[in-house]
């Protein structure tokens, strides 16, 4: 997948999304901004669409965060490098995370919107002027709590000494104040406590539920405060469940099972994984918790459900399965080890003797995601030591000594009339090519091996001496 993918042109797309669905935002706020009437109500509709909003805006940092990865991924693939099968699978997870991502913003936008589109409209002069005019009276709505502002409100108790004791018990009866009832207005502390009452006081007008004014509120806050009910001093959740379509769970699962066990998923598998992560993710929505602390509102979003993580902890439960996984880590293992050994024999070294002590390590961490070049280049460093600069330099770009050696190995097999294949790269004969300062030409080599005992008993040395007898006997006119 990463190898063909064109990053940039995925992120570009997201982000256009993005602000096609800001650029709605921005309409939706100016709109309700227009109609917007002072009550209860209306700010119960703006807080749930803020709501939405700040989410909106707590998603952006996680897709900002996506981008970054991304990118990075980006680089290496189109310098044309080839990811790790551990990148691979951050890649995937990120491509796959990062289009949810995406899709919860834009529909936590749209669904702001959609709230704010609720927005009541205020009773204008200008409307009341033409009901006028067309003859219609329309009778006085229910008091509302909070006809006027909340700043209003407590200006209205400012040098009232009753009102502010009445404000002050009442709000401690609410469970938002926790000091003295004297009279004083403290606006450090009163005016916060009236803030958190007030949020409690939209989230009953979000329902629908009106008082006369802000006392009757408070008394029903009080009245709730010790049994869990709607206006008590506790922190507001809201859920935001992120369940996964039965094409996109079974996408998701063979994923999984192709990373742990190099294959896809049985159909038994699949309807079995996919029921228990779609019941997981029910569960464990993505959650938002708003809080007043000090008179501020914090906002905490926990994570819904990793399925990939959580795919694989269902899949290491199954007995049948985790030894599945044993079994091919052990084979994984073993055909690293394969490969470790044959780049050593092909440096003259021995893996087990030379690298005993870590093999087992480099083994460990090949399986856990390491490019096994990297270890690889670790025996061809040892390898190098003691050689020419030129060689060394071959063997930092990965030549292993075998290919160095190698037109050497064949003229000595030719000269001395043996096997290729017994010719090891650490024979003290094939090593003499190459010394520290400089490698033989092929001729001084061949010249080298003709003084090598066991050239005697080829063909080419006993043809060589009858040559040189005929040679002798022709100079002597014994030979025509």
């Amino acid at each position: 997948m990463a190898q063909t993918f064109d990053v940039n042109s995925f992120i570009a797309e997201a982000k256009a999304a993005r602000a096609e669905a800001l650029a709605k935002q921005e309409a939706a706020k100016k709109a309700a901004e227009q109609k917007k009437a002072d009550t209860a109500a209306a700010r119960g509709i703006q807080n749930q669409a803020n709501n939405k909003f700040q989410y909106a805006d707590a998603l952006e940092k996680t897709l900002k965060d996506f981008e970054g990865q991304l990118r990075v991924f980006g680089t290496k693939i189109s310098r044309g490098d080839k990811l790790t099968a551990i990148e691979q699978k951050d890649f995937d997870r990120a491509v796959s995370e990062y289009k949810k991502v995406s899709s919860a913003y834009n529909k936590a936008v749209a669904q702001g919107n959609a709230i704010l589109a609720k927005m009541p409209e205020s009773f204008t002069k200008e409307k009341k002027e033409t009901q006028a005019k067309a003859g219609i009276v329309e009778e006085a709505a229910p008091a509302e709590a909070g006809p006027v502002s909340l700043t209003d409100f407590l200006k209205s108790a400012v040098g009232n000494v009753e009102k502010i004791k009445k404000l002050q018990q009442a709000l401690k009866n609410a469970g938002t104040y926790d000091g003295p009832v004297n009279g004083i207005l403290n606006a450090d502390v009163l005016i916060p406590a009236a803030e958190r009452a007030e949020e409690k006081l939209d989230r009953y007008a979000s329902l629908g539920i009106t008082f006369t004014d802000r006392f009757e509120g408070y008394s029903r806050l009080a009245s709730t405060k010790d049994d869990g009910g709607l206006g008590t001093g506790g922190p507001s959740r809201t859920e935001y469940p992120s369940i996964s379509s039965p094409t996109d769970a079974i996408a998701t699962i063979n994923t999984v099972f192709n990373a742990e066990l190099g294959r896809d998923a049985t159909p038994a598998e699949l309807k079995t994984y996919a029921g228990k992560l779609i019941a997981a993710q029910k569960q464990n929505p993505m959650v938002q918790v708003t809080r007043i602390v000090n008179g501020k509102k914090i906002v905490e979003t926990t994570s819904a459900v990793d399925a990939k993580q959580f795919l694989i902890d269902e899949i290491k439960k199954t007995p049948v399965l985790k030894a599945e996984i044993d079994m091919r880590l052990k084979s994984a293992q073993s055909l690293t080890r394969q490969d470790l050994e044959k780049t050593a024999r092909a440096n003259g070294l021995d893996l087990d003797k030379n690298f005993g002590a870590v093999v087992d390590t480099w083994v460990k961490r090949v399986d856990s995601g390491e490019d096994i070049d990297v270890f690889k280049n670790l025996i061809r460093n040892t390898a190098k030591i003691g050689l020419p600069d030129k060689v060394a330099g071959l063997l930092d770009n990965g030549v292993d000594l075998e290919t160095v050696y190698s037109p050497y190995k064949r003229l000595m097999a030719s000269t001395l009339e043996v096997a290729p294949d017994s010719i090891s790269i650490d024979d003290p004969t094939l090593r003499m090519a190459i010394g520290p300062d400089k490698e033989m030409s092929l001729y001084d080599f061949q010249r080298s091996l003709r003084k090598d005992p066991r050239w005697q008993y080829t063909d080419q040395a006993r043809q060589s001496v009858s040559q040189a007898a005929l040679g002798v006997l022709r100079d002597f006119g014994f030979t025509g």
